[in-house]
């Protein structure tokens, strides 16, 4: 059986219906055909760019850094020496060779000693600046004082500790500061913004000169080691 027949019926009725349908209706094509209108929506505006974070870790503060030079049980076991004066913090520093003062704008500082075994003592003090630390004051000084008293005893400088220069500093100074019972001799130091000034007080010339002459790159070495970023 064909549908063709039916199919052409329903053709033929069509346009009379829509004829029929539409004859009140007025011929607006605008009316009846205008196409679908289209909305243009925005795409949100994209974030902007996070800020490049930094690889860098920040710097210890001061004080941290004063710690870090602090010489070390490990750093003078060759030494032989027990704890006397555990590291104590120090808003400023002064020698008591010719009240010579460690830096200005010392943001952090500390001392510490140590014994040996025959009587000798070994100290350290360290200060960390805001500025670079360098040594050109404290070698005016020493050259301008050319002794000094501590408890009413004259002590006279000289040359001190015939010292190589320490690569991991970026300054030094040395000196040995006389008396008719004792010697002590002492290396300052310099690194960054930290300075650390190491002295050893012993019966003899020969005892001072050869501890402060073994102990210098080990203090250097310290002070390298809390400079390091």
């Amino acid at each position: 059986m064909r549908r063709m027949p039916a199919l052409a019926a329903v053709a033929t009725a069509l346009p009379a219906a829509l004829l029929a349908s539409c004859s009140n209706r007025p011929n607006d094509l605008y009316t009846y055909y205008d196409g679908p209108t289209s909305e243009v929506v925005s795409s949100p505006a994209a974030p902007p760019p996070a800020p490049p974070t930094s690889t860098t870790p920040p710097r210890p503060a001061p004080a941290a850094l004063v710690a870090s030079a602090g010489l070390t049980a490990a750093d003078l076991a060759e030494e032989e020496v027990t704890a006397q004066q555990a590291p104590t913090k120090a808003a400023s520093v002064t020698l008591p060779d010719c009240r010579l003062d460690l830096g200005e704008d010392v943001d952090a500082g500390s001392e510490a000693s140590w014994t040996y075994a025959r009587g000798s003592v070994l100290r350290q003090y360290t200060v960390h600046t805001a500025e670079t630390a360098t040594l050109d004051e404290a070698e005016a000084t020493i050259e301008q004082c050319r002794n000094f008293k501590i408890d009413g005893v004259t002590h006279t400088i000289d040359e001190g500790a015939t010292l190589s220069a320490i690569a991991a500093a970026d300054d030094q100074l040395t000196w040995c500061a006389t008396t008719n019972r004792k010697v002590i001799c002492t290396v300052l130091l310099a690194k960054g913004n930290l300075v650390t000034a190491v002295s050893v007080e012993s019966g003899t010339a020969r005892g001072a000169r050869e501890a402060i002459t073994r102990i210098a790159p080990v203090a250097a070495a310290a002070l390298s080691r809390a400079d390091r970023p």
